[in-house]
């Protein structure tokens, strides 16, 4: 008999975390051990994505977490069943716990932490207290799970992975143009304005002189008008675009260098991988989760967060030394291997297996 796993997200919009649980749904569906179901709301776009292609769905009615329509469908789905309810958002996990304490112990609860913030006081931390393992996607984040007092044995690292055949290699142009990106929700932990602030310096000089060049930010959120504002202050309008939500894996191809400047909360970053698949020397700051898979001159460039400065250095510096990008480039790729999908998703069905015994 299978083994049943219930994917639970109940996010709205398609960031790294969903597409974590797509991967993971592929790679159950071809194991012949397990039997999946990718639950998500009826409208996101996880759900569809994993209903095209032809993955098991169970959507849920309403946008609240706490929805009786929500509630009633995955209390259907589990009753009568000895399986893994695994959570892969905030909200998930509070419904998961609940959903825990009524099965009997029929239900085994995981979750996966994505973000390495401390945990609250009160439910919104002890929801994940309550489970009986929790996945920190960076050993950062495991820590924090240990230091809020989950047992050692019930905390894992499984670092996010991707499928780097999904990625095109990047572009060459003869233009002369260098095109510097960043792909991030406009939120203020994924650190912005450290990087407009890094491209004012580049602007007045300050960092040396470069080839013509232009910025490409993308992502949505809250943050759009003051980065525009911000951009403005800086006198670099005219050479940053805000694309806006899109596909990382058609616009990185079209970038020069990736920067990755987060300034708190950072997980395992799928977007310093994508730059890896892609081919882009990276140059992130130093937080913890970051330096788990950047070493600083072997597979991509590390800068003291938040200092938009020595980021305006290492940009002028990748574009004026084409050896080193080269080496990085390399590095990446090599160290890519240890971040797929195929690896995220045994790591997963070993913890599975465990927890069913």
């Amino acid at each position: 008999m299978d083994m049943h796993i219930v994917l639970l997200d109940l996010g709205h919009e398609l960031r790294g975390g969903q597409r974590q649980v797509f991967y993971l749904a592929q790679r159950l569906a071809d194991s012949p051990e397990f039997s999946c179901v990718v639950a998500a709301p009826r409208n996101a776009p996880l759900l569809h994505m994993a209903a095209d292609a032809g993955l098991p769905v169970l959507p849920l009615g309403g946008r609240r977490a706490w929805d009786p329509r929500t509630l009633y469908t995955l209390m259907r789905h589990l009753r009568g069943r000895t399986c893994i309810l695994h959570t892969n958002d905030a909200h998930s996990a509070g419904l998961g716990a609940w959903l825990h304490s009524r099965s009997g112990g029929a239900t085994r609860l995981l979750h996966t932490r994505r973000v390495s913030y401390p945990l609250r006081q009160g439910w919104r931390g002890r929801k994940y207290l309550l489970a009986d393992a929790v996945v920190g996607v960076s050993a950062e984040i495991a820590q924090v799970m240990r230091d809020s007092g989950m047992p050692a044995e019930k905390v894992h690292v499984i670092h996010s992975g991707i499928d780097a055949s999904l990625y095109t290699p990047r572009t060459t142009r003869q233009d002369g143009r260098l095109v510097i990106g960043m792909v991030g929700a406009l939120t203020r932990q994924k650190g912005h304005d450290v990087f407009v602030r890094a491209l004012g310096e580049l602007y007045r000089g300050a960092a040396g002189t470069l080839p013509p060049w232009e910025a490409r930010i993308i992502g949505s959120g809250p943050l759009f008008e003051p980065l525009l504002e911000l951009a403005r202050q800086e006198g670099v309008e005219s050479r940053m675009a805000c694309l806006g939500w899109q596909d990382s894996r058609v616009m990185m191809p079209g970038f020069d260098i990736l920067a990755v400047p987060s300034v708190d909360g950072e997980g395992s970053s799928a977007v310093i991988k994508e730059g890896w698949a892609v081919g882009l020397p990276v140059i992130a700051s130093d937080l913890a989760s970051n330096l788990e898979l950047v070493r600083h001159e072997d597979n991509g460039l590390a800068f003291a967060n938040g200092d938009h400065g020595a980021l305006a250095r290492g940009i002028a510096r990748l574009a004026s030394d084409a050896g080193l990008c080269a080496r990085l480039v390399q590095g990446g790729r090599q160290s890519l291997e240890e971040f797929t999908d195929v690896r995220m998703a045994g790591a997963y069905m070993r913890l599975y297996r465990s927890l069913l015994v």
